[in-house]
């Protein structure tokens, strides 16, 4: 009797210690990445209570606890682009690679934040800085059916300048709040720098994803059905038809262009002044599909898109312009300096700064901005 009576105990101590732990004994999946660590500030070292730790465009993420502590758990082996945000610091970004499943310990010492020095600051109720506010909501949420639906929150965190060039720029001295009432999205954006200049415009900085609350079942399945729409055409979009070898399927027609030193001819041979498409196509440009672009990457959650010269790409599902008079549809040019750029299966460009996009797919903003780790399939 004894002896049952310990077991009985013992199983109830591990009882207790796997609900002390909470659920993820249980939902971490296999082959997955944990985090943990403590955030606190730089010089005194003391803990930053309820600090956001973040992945990177994503709608992943933590608080931290009083102590300043956080875990992050169930992340995906790769590439994981980090951040930390607390009110009054600059927000921390750091990417760490994973090429196993595994726990890592992390600490994150941050900085205060610092003012602007040298800049001419408009004030909230200047009329040039009305003007200039519009220019940046209209180049940052883009024109899509869904960009009446964004707004953003909180704009005076906005810092706004012109300079003598003709140069607008913006940069935010806490997270910028867009929500998108389309998708279901609360964005936090921190705006590092926005330039602005002759059409033209750059912007980069921490983005965090946070779900909004829905009223009922019905906005959900709306919210669905426009994150739906906004996938179909998308850059991810094409991506993933290149990892799945379906560009046809999916509406895409992709053309390699050829090595001068492969071509047949030096120039193109147009009849009547009339640039058609078909009259590049073996002489400048082949059509590819993905089964040609994309190659294993070093780990299961990575692909690679190879192409050592530019790509034009068409959504045929989407009219536009293009440079060729017989394929009016939506026109994309992607150069990959590198001649390659490294992605995951899902479509998401692990380093986005390694290739150059321009045409339709370049005009993407955050109306339309669906996190990393959103899903098709779900």
């Amino acid at each position: 009797m004894l002896f049952y009576a310990s077991i009985l105990r013992r199983i109830f101590c591990l009882l207790c210690i796997l609900a002390m732990s909470g659920n993820d004994v249980f939902a971490q999946s296999p082959g997955a990445v944990i985090i943990t660590g403590k955030v606190t500030d730089g010089k005194t070292g003391k803990p930053l209570p309820f600090a956001n730790v973040f992945i990177n465009n994503s709608t992943i993420g933590t608080t931290a606890d009083e102590n300043g502590n956080y875990r992050l758990g169930n992340l995906a082996i790769g590439n994981l682009d980090i951040g930390v945000s607390f009110l009054g610091y600059e927000t921390l970004r750091q990417t760490l690679r994973f090429e196993q499943a595994g726990q890592k310990s992390v600490m994150f010492k941050m900085k205060e934040g610092s003012e602007l020095e040298g800049v001419t600051i408009y004030a909230r109720k200047n009329k040039n800085r009305e003007k200039y506010l519009k220019i940046l909501t209209r180049e940052l949420l883009g024109n899509s059916p869904f960009s009446k639906q964004c707004k953003i929150r909180n704009a005076e965190v906005l810092r706004i300048s012109m300079d003598d060039n003709g140069h607008l720029s913006a940069q935010s001295s806490k997270p910028l709040i867009i929500e998108n009432e389309a998708l279901g999205y609360r964005i936090f954006q921190d705006l590092d720098d926005f330039d602005y200049f002759e059409g033209k415009v750059y912007y980069g900085g921490s983005t965090r994803f946070e779900l909004l609350q829905s009223q009922d079942d019905l906005q959900k399945k709306l919210w669905r059905a426009n994150q739906v729409q906004a996938y179909r055409g998308s850059l991810k979009h094409l991506l993933t038809s290149m990892v799945t070898d379906s560009l046809t399927e999916n509406g895409f027609k992709v053309y390699q262009v050829i090595p001068d030193s492969l071509r047949m001819f030096s120039s193109v041979r147009n009849t009547g002044g009339y640039n058609a498409l078909r009259n590049h196509i073996g002489n400048r440009i082949i059509p590819v599909g993905g089964e040609r672009l994309i190659r294993e990457g070093s780990i299961t959650t990575e692909r690679l898109v190879v192409s050592k010269t530019q790509l034009e790409v068409f959504n045929v599902n989407k009219r536009g312009r293009s440079p060729y008079p017989d394929m009016g549809y939506a026109y994309t040019q992607i150069t990959m300096p590198q001649g390659f750029i490294v992605i995951t299966p899902q479509g998401w460009v692990v380093n986005p700064m390694n290739f150059e996009i321009a045409g339709d797919l370049g005009n993407d903003r955050f109306s339309t901005l669906l996190p990393s780790d959103w899903k098709r399939d779900e």
